[in-house]
């Protein structure tokens, strides 16, 4: 089996993004570089380094509601790639 080579969030973590409800699955990247692609701006220090900020702030608040891909609110959560293929 070929091994696939991808940067994950911090090295283990998918970023997901769902509805404002929280049960519609939006979007789902492999790392901050994958979110910059989407919104169409360039991976410089200075981006990865605020949406990284932008993360932090909406996933430590109890909602985890954020703005930050098109300016509609949505949730951000974490999912651990570990435990992902532990339940598989």
């Amino acid at each position: 089996m070929a091994k696939i080579n991808r940067k994950f969030y911090k090295g283990k973590f998918f970023i997901v993004f769902y509805d404002k409800t929280g049960e519609r699955l939006l979007h789902m990247f492999d790392n901050v570089r994958e979110i910059l692609k989407y919104q169409g701006k360039p991976c410089t220090r200075s981006n990865v380094n605020y949406i990284n900020i932008l993360l932090y702030r909406s996933l430590r608040t109890e909602t985890h509601f954020t703005m930050m891909l098109d300016n509609k609110v949505m949730r951000v959560y974490t999912i651990d790639i570990e435990e992902e293929n532990e339940n598989e």
